[in-house]
């Protein structure tokens, strides 16, 4: 599994000296990542801080926009510092085993963060048009879910179902997406479609259906 990433990053260290991007265009992407690490740091870090200081934020509809900052802001430390050094130096600086997991902790993340949204339009859908109110139980049953799916999703590859490469602009690492093997893009399909497709059309349901609700 690893092969593929030390193969890769011989090959985007020799693209670097070729400059697969102007230095402008390198200095830009550190910039704009910065900028996102630290707007992200600092929201997420506030949304945190308020609801354990201040008890009335506790929630069990709260609790599950801790659980979305919480990823987050891990997301901003682990995975914007990362990509911020090889915008900086213009290439991927880290060895193979910093790869994979670079790659593993933005996919849990970013799965965490999906599913979470999906919850949480779900539990205004049942607040709104079935008059049902959730209590703390329910939401720490449903971040469990969250996380047990999400890591489920993303150690499948560590199984060598797909893999977690260097992207083709040697800067970041993420699941391989340009294999022509059934075994590895059959990975892409389904992980898309569970992770992302289904999803966005269970909070597009939940959230059309409490419009329509409104408006009758």
């Amino acid at each position: 599994m690893f092969h593929v990433i030390r193969n890769a990053s011989k090959v985007y260290s020799q693209v670097d000296n070729e400059k697969l991007f102007s230095q402008d265009t390198y200095d830009f992407l550190a910039l704009l990542v910065a900028l996102i690490g630290v707007l992200g740091l600092c929201t997420n870090s506030l949304v945190l801080i308020l609801y354990c200081r201040f008890k009335t934020l506790r929630t069990p509809t709260n609790l599950l926009l801790v659980n979305l900052s919480f990823s987050d802001f891990v997301f901003s430390i682990f995975g914007v510092s990362f990509i911020f050094a090889s915008c900086v130096s213009r290439q991927w600086i880290w060895d193979k085993e910093v790869c994979v997991f670079v790659g593993l902790c933005e996919n849990l993340l970013g799965c965490v963060s999906v599913f979470t949204l999906t919850v949480v339009a779900y539990e205004r859908y049942l607040r709104v048009v079935f008059d049902k109110v959730v209590d703390f139980p329910w939401s720490w049953k449903a971040i469990t879910f969250i996380w047990l799916c999400s890591m489920a999703w993303s150690t499948l590859p560590l199984m060598e179902w797909n893999r977690y490469i260097l992207e083709p602009h040697g800067l970041d690492c993420s699941l391989d997406r340009v294999s022509t093997e059934m075994s590895q893009s059959s990975f892409i399909l389904l992980s898309s479609l569970a992770c992302f497709v289904a999803p966005l059309s269970i909070m597009i349901y939940c959230y059309g259906y409490i419009l329509y609700s409104i408006r009758m």
